[in-house]
């Protein structure tokens, strides 16, 4: 009986910790998608031609999501009072030219500030669309496994391709295909007359 008990007990556990879980992803999710309809929102400020509006959503996804640990911040209290993002640095012209743009971390590391998200997604669209250290990742082949790569001589993290794939094939690109999914194409109406005939 003693057993049974103690079997319900870890089962009730279990399931409780199942919910838990499930609001935590879900959480996640809701953080990750929001942020994904403020990056669409700041491509569309963007003319239609333009490298910025070209840049995949799920490129600009996939680097706040690494760099924000999912969008939580957990130990970056600087990065996030700065709503930075992206992990960008103010290098000496950028605090000479910006002195209250910057925010300077408990390890001295100068993080560029922004006023909020959308300002943080310009400033990273600018950074990759404008500097010469990032012209692998524009002249990468609009596949965004093969843009990753074009991020990492820059990076801390000699591992940062492939922390950025997995982050990229386990939250963002499974986020998409779901979208994709759930929201109909609108076909012209010609095409969809043509289906009723």
């Amino acid at each position: 009986m003693i057993q049974i008990l103690e079997l319900i007990n870890r089962l009730g556990l279990g399931i409780v910790s199942l919910f838990l879980f499930i609001g935590i992803a879900m959480a996640d999710i809701g953080k990750t998608k929001e942020f994904m309809n403020l990056i669409k929102e700041v491509r569309n400020e963007y003319p239609e031609d333009s490298i910025e509006r070209k840049i995949p959503i799920s490129f600009v996804a996939t680097i706040a999501a690494t760099e924000t640990g999912n969008f939580q911040f957990k130990d970056a209290p600087t990065a996030k009072a700065a709503n930075n993002f992206f992990g960008m640095h103010a290098n000496s012209n950028y605090m000479k030219d910006n002195p209250k743009g910057f925010l300077t971390t408990t390890g001295g590391a100068n993080l560029r500030k922004f006023a909020d998200s959308k300002e943080s997604i310009r400033g990273f669209l600018q950074l990759i669309t404008t500097s010469d250290l990032y012209k692998p990742v524009r002249d990468s082949s609009n596949k965004v496994e093969e843009m990753f790569k074009g991020m990492s001589p820059y990076a801390e993290n000699p591992n940062y391709v492939n922390l950025l794939s997995n982050v990229y094939q386990d939250r963002i690109k499974p986020l998409i295909e779901t979208e994709n999914m759930l929201v109909p194409k609108k076909k012209p109406l010609f095409q969809q007359m043509d289906y009723l005939q």
